[in-house]
C-alpha cells in the first residue's frame, strides 16, 4: 500500500542541519518508491518556503498556518480558510479598545497589514490582566475559535476552529480521491499535533510536549527514521 509521509517542520523535520540533510535524502527515496510527503507547519508559507529554498526540502504539499492553506509543489493554492469579514471585525471592535497590546495578524503569504482581509490567526501580547479579559470576552463572542493564552509568555493566540493540522489533511484527500487508498502516517512534537497524530497513525518525536508524551506511545529519534 502507498503511503502518505505528514511530517510537522520545526523540531521534527528540522532539529539540527545534519538530521535535516539525511531526512532529506531518506524523503527522497520515499517519494520515487510513489508515495506522497506533506509538511505540516505552524508557519506561513512565506516562511516555510524560506526553509524549503534554504534546504531544497523535497515535498509534494504543504499544509501552512496549522492547516488554514494547501499548496501543492508548484506553489498552487488549493485551499484557504480566511477569517470572515464579520467574525475579524468582531474581534478588532474589541481589541480597539487596548491600545498598548502588540498584535500580529497572521496572513497565508505572510503576517498582513491591519487593513487586510485575508487573515487566518492573531497573536496577541501586552499585560496580562489585559489578556485575560480579552480571553474572557473572546470565549463568550466568538464559539467557531480556539483561545490559547499563555500567561506566562503574555501572549494570547486566536485561531479558527476549523483551521487544524487534521482537518486539512482530511481536506486534502477529499480533494484528491486516489488517496483515500493510501495509508497515512503523521509525525509531530507539539501539543497542535496532538489530534492529527491521533487521527492518522502518530508517531511523536523523542523530545515533545508533556501532552504528547503522555498519549502518544509511538516514537521516533527522527523523519528518516520513520521513512
Amino acid at each position: 500500500m502507498k503511503k502518505i509521509l505528514i511530517s510537522d517542520y520545526d523540531d521534527t523535520l528540522f532539529t539540527d542541519e545534519i538530521t535535516l540533510k539525511s531526512n532529506i535524502e531518506k524523503i527522497k527515496n520515499f517519494q520515487k518508491a510513489g508515495n506522497i510527503f506533506v509538511i505540516a507547519t505552524s508557519r506561513s508559507l512565506w516562511s516555510m518556503m524560506e526553509e524549503i529554498q534554504k534546504y531544497k526540502i523535497p515535498y509534494d504539499y504543504l499544509l501552512v498556518n496549522v492547516g488554514a492553506g494547501i499548496f501543492d509543489n508548484k506553489g498552487k493554492n488549493l485551499y484557504v480558510n480566511y477569517i470572515s469579514c464579520e467574525e475579524k471585525q468582531n474581534i478588532e471592535n474589541v481589541l480597539k479598545n487596548y491600545p498598548n497590546l502588540s498584535i500580529t495578524r497572521y496572513g497565508i503569504q505572510e503576517e498582513q497589514l491591519p487593513n487586510s482581509q485575508e487573515i487566518v490567526g492573531y497573536k496577541i501580547k501586552g499585560d496580562i490582566r489585559n489578556l485575560e479579559t480579552i480571553y474572557e470576552i473572546f470565549k463568550n463572542k466568538l464559539e467557531k475559535f480556539e483561545l490559547i493564552l499563555k500567561k506566562s509568555e503574555n501572549k494570547l493566540f486566536l485561531n479558527h476552529k476549523d483551521n487544524t493540522k487534521e482537518k486539512a489533511i482530511k481536506t486534502l484527500i477529499e480533494l484528491f480521491p486516489e488517496y483515500k487508498n493510501y495509508e497515512v502516517i503523521t509525525v509531530g512534537n507539539d501539543d497542535v499535533d496532538y489530534k492529527m497524530l491521533q487521527l492518522y497513525d502518530g508517531y511523536r518525536m523523542i523530545n515533545s510536549s508533556e501532552l504528547l508524551l503522555k498519549n502518544i506511545k509511538k516514537i521516533v529519534n527522527s523523519v528518516g527514521e520513520l521513512v
